[in-house]
């Protein structure tokens, strides 16, 4: 097995700081270079996959389509806030509409469907890999990420405005990406149980 440059320290220490970040530096001062997006990309694809089902489909999203996501996502958004008073739709609508435009790069996540359900668990299995992949990619060049399974990957809206069929690739999650500060992580991390806690050793 050929050696790499990054060291086991170096590689623990990128997934230990890595984080769900919800918000992003201006798009427009803080572009996100097309590089760096294939960089993520080409780490995502090198996902272990049981047999090379390669069974992951990402959809990047350009203004246009992003727009038209917005859309979908507010109205999402707005129905759920108002539940109970109707009358505030369009304000919350509004705010979720300017809240989808300012992320910087939307990457939505398909996976193709296969019959066999054994073979669709492991592919789900491969697709959260690439999807792991990716946000350390990211996190690795001083962009956040958030993985969001909300409303807009069931949503039929969706699936028409990609052009696919939800039983043939059903969306797993919706790629929230920008640059961020280098001093963004939280004072305090997040803890892990320790490892004695979640591990269980038989002779």
């Amino acid at each position: 097995m050929q050696s790499t440059p990054i060291n086991t320290h170096s590689l623990l220490k990128l997934i230990k700081e890595r984080r769900t970040c919800y918000q992003f530096l201006d798009s427009k001062i803080h572009p996100i270079d097309s590089i760096e997006l294939q960089n993520c990309l080409q780490a995502a694809i090198w996902a272990p996959n049981h047999k090379l089902t390669q069974p992951w489909r990402f959809y990047i999203a350009g203004e246009n389509l992003k727009n038209q996501l917005a859309e979908v996502y507010a109205d999402n958004r707005a129905k759920k806030k108002t539940q109970s008073d109707p009358s505030c739709y369009q304000s919350f609508y509004e705010k979720a509409l300017q809240k989808f435009r300012a992320i910087p790069q939307v990457i939505l996540v398909g996976q193709v469907i296969v019959e066999d359900p054994i073979v669709r668990q492991e592919d789900y299995a491969a697709c959260a890999c690439a999807i792991q992949n990716f946000h350390l990619m990211a996190w690795q060049q001083n962009m956040g990420m958030q993985w969001s399974t909300g409303p807009i990957i069931n949503d039929s809206r969706t699936y028409k405005l990609l052009n696919i069929e939800p039983e043939n690739i059903q969306l797993i999650g919706a790629l929230y990406l920008g640059k961020i500060e280098e001093n963004c992580q939280p004072k305090i991390p997040p803890k892990r149980k320790p490892i004695e806690e979640v591990t269980i050793y038989f002779e």
